[in-house]
């Protein structure tokens, strides 16, 4: 029988926040502010994608910097002209992205039944701006600015176990990214919860060559929004 959670971890950007949906829409305006014919926004979009997944994990900087620094790289890929002035404009961005449309619902009954942490791959001040914007409280948020280290890495999951006070088997995991939070929270032996927005058929990801990969992971639940995560965890709940 499933048993409710006494806390669930929260990926914020692409769980919470529309992070495709705003990416898509920077790109789009970007491009056009470039003026470069021929390329597809999406095409550059993508792109950043694994240039930025593969530079948070060399080592940490403040994601403000990865924003401008990845930008940077993947114009120079593309051969668009770039400014600092394109790298902050980026970077400060990224507080205003919105949520998705049940997120404020959800969230605040979710919270009516257990423990809510967001755990989330950015800095305190632009969570700080997008819970704000969410309209939601939590019980805690841990960023990779207090792990030092992004996820798929494991500090940020470990951090935020240690400040809940609770065992693993106490706590689920809801992501929408299978690389970034599925993956690592199964290895720690956390019950995990697929929020799949986009409704894939599976977690099919490119690698930094360009190639398709498919996630060998299982997750433990799959819904495709947070409404009917909280719908679930009221049956949790009722039994």
């Amino acid at each position: 029988m499933a048993q409710l959670p006494k806390a669930i971890t929260f990926d914020t950007y692409g769980t919470l926040i529309d992070w495709e949906g705003e990416i898509a829409n920077y790109f789009r305006g970007f491009m056009d502010k470039k003026r470069v014919p021929g390329l597809n926004p999406r095409d550059v979009q993508r792109r950043w994608e694994v240039i930025q997944f593969a530079y948070i994990q060399e080592k940490y900087r403040p994601y403000t910097q990865v924003l401008c620094d990845t930008l940077k790289m993947t114009c120079e890929e593309f051969g668009l002209p770039f400014s600092s002035a394109d790298g902050k404009d980026f970077a400060a961005s990224m507080g205003k992205w919105e949520p998705f449309p049940d997120t404020q619902k959800a969230m605040t009954e979710i919270r009516k039944l257990c423990k809510v942490v967001l755990l989330t791959n950015t800095d305190n001040a632009i969570i700080a701006q997008s819970v704000k914007l969410m309209g939601i409280e939590v019980d805690d948020i841990v960023t990779a600015e207090m792990a030092g280290i992004y996820k798929p890495g494991l500090d940020g999951f470990h951090l935020a176990r240690r400040r809940l006070g609770l065992e693993v088997d106490e706590i689920m995991h809801a992501g929408f990214g299978f690389r970034y939070d599925i993956e690592p929270a199964t290895k720690l032996g956390y019950k995990t919860c697929w929020v799949n927005r986009q409704g894939e058929a599976r977690s099919i990801w490119t690698d930094s060559e360009g190639h398709a990969r498919e996630s060998e992971v299982k997750e433990t639940y799959l819904v495709g929004d947070l409404q009917t995560l909280a719908w679930m965890l009221k049956g949790m709940a009722a039994k």
